[in-house]
């Protein structure tokens, strides 16, 4: 049931526009690429599935290696008992946010995001 249920947000991702890269899917959006990254937290039939989701604004190089995790901004979403329906509510929320501004005012739209300092800086207005 767990394979099925991750293949199928797989699936939901690339119909969304995700594109392999670097062995991680990456979506584009405006000016900043959202990671997304299917994982299973422990073993067995009741394992639950979240995705890790990083975004990664070029301004911030080098692009990230190991996908969601090495992205400034992380979070990681539980996608519970309709995945398929979760994942394409998150992936409607951040496809919306395509630039620092816009970021910068979704903050708080993603509960539980570790957004590193150089993200912080990049994201502070100026003056």
């Amino acid at each position: 049931m767990m394979s099925a249920d991750r293949a199928a947000v797989v699936k939901a991702l690339k119909s969304h526009g995700a594109k392999a890269r670097r062995g991680h899917l990456r979506i584009a959006v405006g000016d900043l690429f959202w990671y997304v990254d299917p994982r299973v937290e422990g073993a067995g039939p009741s394992a639950a599935l979240r995705l890790e989701v990083g975004c990664w604004p070029p301004a911030l190089p080098p692009e990230p290696d190991g996908g969601a995790v090495d992205c400034p901004l992380l979070l990681d979403v539980a996608l519970g008992d309709d995945p398929v329906a979760r994942t394409d509510e998150l992936v409607a929320r951040v496809g919306a946010i395509g630039d620092l501004g816009a970021l910068s005012a979704a903050l708080g739209d993603l509960p539980g995001a570790l957004v590193d300092q150089a993200l912080r800086d990049l994201l502070r207005p100026p003056g």
